[in-house]
């Protein structure tokens, strides 16, 4: 007892040390804006001031060059910032806007016991004025995940069909027909790094190309504040810490400032669920991605909107969240929207009758029993759709999972649910009846989500699907009267596949699940052991010790090549026919009748083979290109927030001297041509 009231006493005096201390810190005051904020003209942001260290704060005045803003601003609010025991306040100015384009600066002073203070900021404000009559569209395609290698195994693998004169359309190094993503005439790269990692999420880099501005991991369009500390670095997310992941300061997105100063018709398309972080960085504004709850009462009633709905489609994945069985609140938000006008589909058949015009809520796989996460933030499971590879029917290799539809058999494809998208918001009766123009989001998603589990066969055959819908768009792009859809492709960051050669394992070894092979290291962190199926010949996941035959300049030794459950064979006379990778022959795939995509299976299939160095996202940067009015623009290396600008730019501008270069040089037969452009 004497002990514990010893120890309890040196607590409590170090307790009042350490609060001391933190009072004692001078005042401090942040203006909670990155350094380089860039908005557009009229683009709505929280203004945030946070004030540490002090017991008292007066005289608080904000001005915006000579503009003097301090009216807009209530009262400072006691806060707990950074979780320490100083004495902290927050003042704030919700969703404001900057309507004069060019740099302003922005100028907080304020007095915190008796102390002056003052921060600064300088914003980039960029005009955006469309010239009058001008009514344009965009189509996003995100590709999540989708780096320069998965563009290169989607091509391989799809324009590799062996026609049945024996031909294949990929011969000495070059294509008959690219990929629609590629025969768009404008391409560049983008750097996709957030504020606090140079491997970012889908989140963070969904905030910079929707928003224009960068944030932290795990962020939907969201700046990070001193409250993070509740529920940022220590795990705990849940519903007790809600109002600190959702006080965050927030910056529009370009979906929500369209449809609210323009009338502009939004949709986002996904095969994930719909609150994934891609989707929802167009219609959701928190800290925390896994907020799923919070997003989808977003989408119905959307802070940026005055409460109305983000979207006029919805299509995708997910329904649990809009289930009353799914949430906390018990709402049936898909009966909410139903109540407003929109139609409610649940498979690929319904989806297949809608005609045009209208909005639109489709979500086509869910839970069978939906139910709250325990943190109260999230539903216990998040429904992604299934990948293309399943959905047309092709048996997985033997160390991909079978395919589980969970009684969701009818689901549609991603270029299906893209061609209705635009129906419903083009409107009318016709390709031609576009009235209001629109903005809309088509996301790949399993590219991702089958990549980070290695599984080849799904990330590849979800590209492909990616890719039709890529065309779907630019045929409606292609049959307006006039050019005015901007079609942008790109990726919110990439992953680890690369393509390492070709491989002609025989199908009795790449689907055989009774034969295989544990592989296993000692260390000193311990055993780790992997399992290697027979299709590792054409799939070769981060774990599998890889041994390069071409050098000794390694530390690895031991046989070469990598474990498998048969023996390797590559014949000297014909070393395109080898059973592993080399650098001799070209993939060769039969088609699959039913869906017209590649099969992958038969006699004389030669198979892509690719391997992964991690199980998660790189910081690599990504492939852009683009089509249509202002395509020029997005040329070059660029930041992920410029297309945000570029995009703007597209919509709101004059782009007619670029848009002729685009048609009369680039796209001149005067000029040398791609085989298959």
């Amino acid at each position: 007892m004497r002990n514990t009231r010893v120890i309890t006493t040196v607590i409590a005096a170090a307790t009042l040390a350490v609060a001391a201390s933190a009072q004692s810190s001078a005042p401090s005051v942040r203006l909670l804006l990155p350094e380089r904020t860039r908005l557009l003209e009229g683009q709505l942001v929280d203004l945030v001031i946070e004030v540490r260290n002090a017991n008292a704060v007066s005289g608080l005045k904000v001005t915006a060059d000579n503009l003097d803003l301090t009216s807009k601003f209530g009262a400072p609010a006691k806060a707990e910032l950074d979780c320490d025991s100083s004495s902290d306040w927050v003042v704030r100015a919700n969703l404001q806007a900057f309507n004069s384009p060019g740099a302003v600066k922005l100028t907080v002073s304020l007095s915190a016991d008796g102390s002056s203070l003052t921060d600064t900021r300088t914003i980039q404000v960029r005009e955006f004025n469309p010239p009058s009559g001008q009514r344009r569209n965009v189509v996003l395609f995100i590709g999540d995940a989708m780096g320069t290698t998965y563009r290169d195994a989607a091509r391989l693998v799809s324009r590799s069909i062996v026609g049945a004169d024996g031909k294949n359309s990929f011969r000495d190094g070059f294509f008959d027909d690219l990929l629609e993503m590629d025969k768009m005439p404008v391409s560049g790269m983008s750097m996709t790094y957030g504020t606090d990692s140079v491997v970012p999420d889908s989140a963070n880099t969904g905030t910079a190309w929707a928003t224009g501005n960068k944030s932290f991991l795990n962020a939907v369009n969201s700046l990070g504040d001193g409250t993070d500390c509740r529920w940022r670095f220590n795990g705990q997310t849940n519903a007790a810490n809600l109002a600190y992941i959702t006080d965050n300061p927030r910056v529009e997105n370009l979906w929500q400032y369209l449809k609210r100063r323009y009338g502009y018709r939004t949709g986002i398309v996904t095969t994930a669920a719909v609150t994934d972080a891609t989707p929802a960085v167009e219609g959701a504004y928190v800290g925390y991605r896994q907020a799923r709850l919070e997003i989808a009462r977003q989408f119905v009633e959307n802070p940026m909107l005055g409460g109305k709905p983000a979207f006029d489609v919805i299509l995708g994945g997910g329904t649990d969240p809009f289930t009353a069985q799914g949430r906390t609140d018990k709402r049936d938000l898909i009966s909410e929207l139903r109540a407003q006008g929109y139609r409610w589909v649940s498979n690929a058949s319904d989806l297949r009758n809608v005609q045009w015009g209208g909005p639109l809520l489709g979500l086509f796989k869910g839970s069978a029993n939906p139910a709250a996460a325990s943190n109260g933030i999230a539903t216990a499971s998040d429904v992604n759709m299934d990948v293309a590879y399943d959905k047309i029917g092709l048996q997985r290799p033997a160390s991909e999972p079978t395919v589980d539809f969970g009684g969701y058999t009818d689901q549609p494809m991603l270029d299906l649910m893209t061609q209705k998208a635009i129906e419903a918001l083009s409107g009318g009766v016709g390709p031609f009846a576009v009235t209001t123009p629109f903005i809309l989001m088509v996301e790949g998603a399993s590219i991702d989500k089958q990549s980070h589990p290695n599984q080849a066969a799904g990330t590849i055959w979800d590209t492909i699907e990616f890719d039709k819908a890529v065309g779907v768009a630019r045929a409606f792009a292609a049959r307006r009267p006039q050019a005015d859809t901007l079609i942008v492709v790109t990726a919110d960051h990439d992953q680890s596949m690369h393509i390492i050669g070709v491989s002609n394992t025989p199908d009795t070894e790449y689907f055989n699940r009774s034969k295989s092979e544990k592989v296993t290291f000692k260390t000193t962190r311990g055993d780790m052991d992997f399992t290697v199926w027979g299709d590792s010949y054409s799939n070769a996941r981060a774990g599998l010790p890889f041994i390069n035959s071409s050098t000794t300049a390694s530390n690895n030794g031991g046989a070469t090549g990598m474990p498998g459950t048969f023996a390797t064979s590559s014949p000297a006379d014909t070393p395109e026919k080898s059973t592993y990778s080399t650098y001799f022959g070209s993939p060769a795939y039969p088609v699959d009748s039913k869906s017209g995509y590649p099969a992958n299976s038969g006699d004389g299939i030669r198979r892509l083979a690719v391997g992964f160095r991690t199980g998660d996202h790189t910081g690599s940067s990504v492939p852009v290109t683009a089509e249509g009015p202002g395509a020029f623009l997005f040329t070059g290396y660029m930041d992920q927030t410029d297309i945000f600008f570029k995009m703007a730019a597209a919509v709101s501008t004059d782009t007619s001297d670029g848009d002729k270069f685009v048609s009369t040089v680039l796209n001149s037969t005067k000029y040398p041509k791609t085989f298959g452009k």
